[in-house]
């Protein structure tokens, strides 16, 4: 019993410190109706350019959707939608501001 004891210490150490270090890569797909053409596309990367945690970018200009990976101990998913929006581009359930909308060519608006 002692023997088991001895080394209960040792064991806690290791599966503590094995959980933090452990990655949070998370994936997440948007809608996004103005994604029309390339140039909206390139829009998009520069609103979410200044992110850090993001580590790709997939935008589909057939469906409108775009998908990003991100570090989920870095980045939110609120900080995202944050950054799309303010970009000028609508989310389902959040609109952009029209002030931020104008900054958009009139293509996208």
């Amino acid at each position: 019993m002692k023997k088991y004891l001895k080394h209960t210490p040792l064991l806690i150490a290791v599966l503590l410190f094995s959980g933090c270090f452990r990655n949070d890569i998370r994936t997440v797909t948007y809608s996004i109706e103005q994604l029309r053409n390339q140039q909206s596309t390139k829009h998009l990367a520069q609103s979410l350019r200044n992110l850090n945690g993001i580590k790709e970018f997939h935008p589909d200009l057939d469906k409108k959707t775009v998908t990003i990976v991100f570090n989920g101990k870095e980045l939110y998913l609120k900080n995202i939608e944050h950054a799309i929006v303010k970009g000028g581009f609508d989310l389902p359930n959040w609109p952009a501001v029209s002030a931020d909308k104008a900054k958009l060519p009139k293509e996208l608006q």
